[in-house]
């Protein structure tokens, strides 16, 4: 496992964690890897352009970032509802329109592609077809969760309403309250609209971003906005965009007022913020990744561990399981077992975890205790294949937690065990499996 040094905490500032942690949000809404944050760039020209104050500024800034941070609370009731993988399906709603023909025709070409028995599928269809307070729930739901987190993380008030609001259209027909034109707050408009851009370009290219701008102006978002975003464009911004180092022009433009250093209460806010995601994505995780981070800084206390090396701990439990953002309910929630092609999805979730923590500097060593929670001693685990030899006692404390937090939580192929129950598969598994320290470290604290 690489070895990284301690980054003091107090010398990165939040925009920098939240910016890299957004990558997450993507994955979830089956995005091209950067969405939040091109979305944040383009925001904040236009805010620039439109002379937006630099208050609301930081409100653009955060809320770009941020806006899909209650995207995993409805992924669950998404597979309910469709049968199909929640992931490509959020990928497909972005780039539809909301009335009811397209609607409509998004279910029909989903539930066609479903391999599930046809009575099933027709049965999905006619549920469908009657369940609009469903679909209402599902968006509901999805906005109130998103604000409440920020909310938690730390973020002022504006910056939830701008969350909430996001998925509100200028013709007073989106969600979460059908709110309509100067109603729905200026920093909601700013960021959906170039929220849609980036979604398009990505997807189809320039001029079809271009073209949707033009057919959504004043229905689904404001034209005065569209306007002037498309004057943007004229002078060259999806240009500039395609060229720049993104997080450095971020950095860049981030507004004075909203930057500041994070300290350790702003970590521990945030890790917890995105740690409540990770877990609202299955039912049955609720609270997994929490009490992992409690349980194993617990461990890492009683085997006289350091203050820095405690607090990476705690932040790797909170964070472990990020990856499976990028996992499908399908998979997640199954209740048989799983398939050779299911289990490969799930065994690339901790590359994905390493892959969105370590961009954050004060993660370095996080990210690489977080990839390594399913490592076995024997080499047998995944996703390297690390033998002991080269994981640390961090890692190992990581490993023990999460495995004793599973074991004692219901499960969608079983039902909880008690305690006493799961320290004895624990104790069967030491030495090949987890860490005898570890254990013992384990049954120490409980």
């Amino acid at each position: 496992m690489a070895q990284h040094s301690p980054i003091p905490v107090g010398t990165v500032r939040t925009s920098e964690i939240v910016a890299a942690l957004s990558r997450a949000l993507d994955v979830t809404e089956g995005l091209p890897a950067g969405h939040a944050a091109r979305t944040c760039y383009l925001a904040l020209r236009l805010a620039e352009r439109i002379g937006v104050a630099s208050a609301a500024a930081g409100d653009v800034f955060y809320g770009a970032l941020l806006k899909d941070l209650g995207c995993s609370s409805n992924a669950a009731l998404l597979v309910q509802l469709f049968g199909a993988d929640d992931i490509e399906l959020k990928r497909r709603e972005a780039l539809t329109e909301r009335d009811h023909r397209s609607m409509a025709m998004l279910t029909l070409r989903t539930l066609a592609a479903s391999h599930e028995p046809l009575p099933l599928r027709v049965g999905r269809l006619i549920s469908l077809a009657r369940g609009g307070a469903d679909r209402h729930r599902i968006e509901q739901l999805r906005c109130e969760r998103g604000a409440d987190v920020a909310r938690r993380a730390g973020f002022d008030g504006s910056v939830a309403e701008a969350i909430f609001s996001v998925h509100e259209h200028w013709d007073g027909l989106g969600f979460p309250q059908g709110r309509k034109g100067l109603a729905i707050p200026l920093t909601s408009r700013i960021v959906a609209t170039c929220a849609a851009v980036d979604v398009f370009r990505e997807n189809r290219g320039d001029e079809a971003a271009i073209a949707m701008l033009r057919a959504r102006s004043g229905t689904r978002y404001d034209p005065a906005i569209v306007e002037e975003l498309l004057a943007a464009c004229d002078a060259g911004l999806l240009r500039d965009l395609a060229g720049i180092d993104l997080y450095g022009e971020l950095a860049r433009l981030e507004p004075p007022g909203s930057s500041y250093l994070a300290l350790p209460d702003d970590v521990d806010r945030i890790a917890n913020a995105f740690a409540d995601v990770i877990d609202t994505k299955s039912p049955f995780t609720a609270e997994h990744s929490k009490r992992v981070g409690h349980i194993a800084s617990q461990m890492a206390q009683q085997l006289s561990m350091s203050d820095s090396d405690v607090r990476d701990v705690r932040w790797s439990g909170l964070l472990h399981d990020i990856g499976k953002l990028g996992v499908p309910n399908t998979i997640l929630d199954k209740a048989a077992a799983l398939d050779e092609e299911e289990f490969a999805v799930i065994r690339r979730h901790p590359a994905l975890s390493l892959r969105i923590l370590s961009p954050v500097a004060i993660f370095g060593r996080v990210a690489e205790i977080a990839a390594c929670h399913h490592e076995r001693l024997d080499g047998k685990g995944y996703f390297r294949g690390l033998t002991g030899e080269s994981l640390g006692l961090s890692a190992r404390v990581v490993a023990v937690a999460d495995v004793y937090e599973a074991l004692t939580a219901v499960r969608p192929y079983r039902k909880a065990m008690a305690p006493e129950a799961a320290l004895h598969v624990i104790e069967r598994s030491t030495g090949d499996h987890l860490a005898a320290e570890a254990v013992t470290a384990l049954r120490d604290v409980l």
